[in-house]
């Protein structure tokens, strides 16, 4: 993130289960952390790219309603400058969805 900070994305709580909150670490003469709006989706083991002022999450474990965890194949980015989580239009072009992949700009 910008401004020296740090973001905590997702993952998974005690129980196995994906989490959608993010965290930010504010580090400097006062290091302390703030909460950011969670993601649309709760999500594990996806990648996650930084460009410019935005944060983009993709693919990862998710957890449906009555329903086990599920491959996503939904993408979603943080602006920094609007502070909110915007969902990307299309899916990943993957039908069963991608988990632990990595990332790279280019």
């Amino acid at each position: 993130m910008s401004n020296g900070r740090y973001a905590v994305l997702g993952g998974d709580d005690a129980n196995d289960e994906p989490l959608s909150t993010c965290e930010v670490l504010v580090l400097g003469h006062d290091e302390h952390w703030e909460v950011l709006l969670a993601m649309h989706e709760s999500r594990s083991h996806f990648v996650c790219a930084a460009v410019a002022e935005c944060k983009i999450v993709a693919g990862g474990y998710g957890r449906t309603p009555n329903v086990a965890a599920v491959l996503l194949r939904s993408a979603e980015v943080f602006d920094e400058v609007l502070g909110r989580w915007l969902q990307l239009p299309c899916d990943l072009p993957y039908d069963d969805g991608l988990i632990a992949m990595g990332s790279a700009l280019l």
